[in-house]
């Protein structure tokens, strides 16, 4: 699957974010489920600029900036990703990879993005 497929489906995965968005893991699950496919390498790249080509991911930036500055160790929302004017509606769950010397430090965000109900 090459990156241009990835611009053109819905975005659904597992993916660890550093600070600024950097994609440091990635599984994507294409139309949502699990599968043993060939997926785009991501690593590297940023979520929000490069990688989720929804229309309102600045919305979903802020959603995830303000869990990784929270104390929670993990969260769950429902959140409408806009797609040239349809709404597809998932499930996020988000928890957090801490440094074990420095347990006070966010190291990483897991950001689980699936098929909402």
């Amino acid at each position: 699957m090459s990156a241009v497929l990835l611009m053109e489906q819905k975005l659904f995965g597992l993916f660890e974010l550093d600070d600024a968005g950097t994609v440091l893991y990635s599984r994507i699950e294409p139309e949502g489920e699990p599968h043993d496919g060939i997926a785009p390498d991501i690593n590297g790249l940023n979520f929000y600029e490069q990688v989720a080509h929804f229309e309102n991911v600045e919305e979903f930036r802020r959603r995830v900036t303000q869990f990784a500055r929270s104390s929670s160790p993990v969260d769950s929302f429902k959140f409408d990703c806009c797609y040239e004017g349809t709404a597809q509606t998932v499930k996020v769950l988000l928890a957090r990879i801490r440094e074990r010397v420095d347990n006070d430090r966010t190291k990483s965000v897991l950001v689980h993005i699936r098929k909402g109900a």
